[in-house]
């Protein structure tokens, strides 16, 4: 079966079939950003009904991957786009990137035990003198920097991961839990728009002054306790956060 092409015989539905291969080129640059993806040019293309097509153009949207011009048409995006959809638990990131086959890269430094910052230790109500394990870690996804975080843990001094253990894992978080089986329950969120800094415009490969989207997360343990703190700031170009509420 070359690239591509359909394979009624996979056992896949069509429309994810359809979806996967227009994702992949317009991830790679192979699909032209000034042609529309009329259903008729899909029609001709894949020989499906139009019940597919519209569904993977439709899923397609909503991840980020094309838009709508009025009288126009669909459009591809050009560069990597990422949707964090609601159902994504907070520390899963790294790993809904990767089963979503857009291959991440995770690289973690700065790993000490340090004081928490002011922050933290007046949102978590902590002691300034506790000692927490910090460390900073950039995702990157196909090559491009996605996001940069700086994480902040509240656990016991023999709680020590490597750098591989962390960038393996791609949580701390997760690793806590599988070590000390202490787990998490809930994260509150702040999110706000920023300008890039010298060092966030070298981290994240874009200009200084450039959009970012900053996310700081508290993160509580399921008996209540205050477990963490997070500050990750984001490329806008790339990501887009969905959250749903309730009542």
């Amino acid at each position: 079966m070359a690239a591509g092409e359909l394979d009624p015989s996979s056992g896949v539905p069509l429309y994810r079939q359809i979806k996967d291969i227009l994702r992949t080129e317009i991830s790679d640059g192979t699909a032209d950003p000034g042609t529309p993806m009329t259903e008729d040019r899909l029609l001709e293309r894949f020989g499906v009904s139009r019940a597919p097509i519209r569904q993977a153009l439709k899923e397609l949207s909503s991840e980020g991957y094309v838009y709508r011009k009025q009288g126009r048409g669909t459009f591809p995006v050009t560069g990597p786009r990422i949707l964090r959809p609601a159902h994504v638990r907070t520390g899963d990131l790294y790993h809904y990137l990767t089963e979503s086959g857009l291959h991440p890269a995770s690289i973690v430094s700065d790993i000490a035990r340090v004081e928490p910052p002011e922050k933290m230790s007046e949102v978590l109500g902590i002691d300034p003198a506790e000692r927490v394990l910090h460390f900073t870690r950039v995702i990157s996804v196909e090559g491009e920097p996605l996001l940069e975080a700086r994480i902040y843990i509240r656990a016991p001094e023999g709680f020590a991961p490597t750098v591989l253990e962390l960038e393996e894992s791609g949580s701390g978080f997760e690793l806590l839990e599988r070590e000390l089986g202490i787990a998490l329950g809930r994260a509150e969120h702040e999110s706000w728009a920023t300008a890039a800094t010298a060092e966030q415009s070298a981290a994240l490969g874009v200009r200084e002054g450039s959009p970012l989207l900053v996310i700081e997360t508290v993160f509580y343990t399921t008996d209540g306790q205050p477990a963490g703190w997070r500050s990750a700031v984001h490329r806008a170009d790339q990501f887009r956060y969905r959250f749903v509420t309730g009542r």
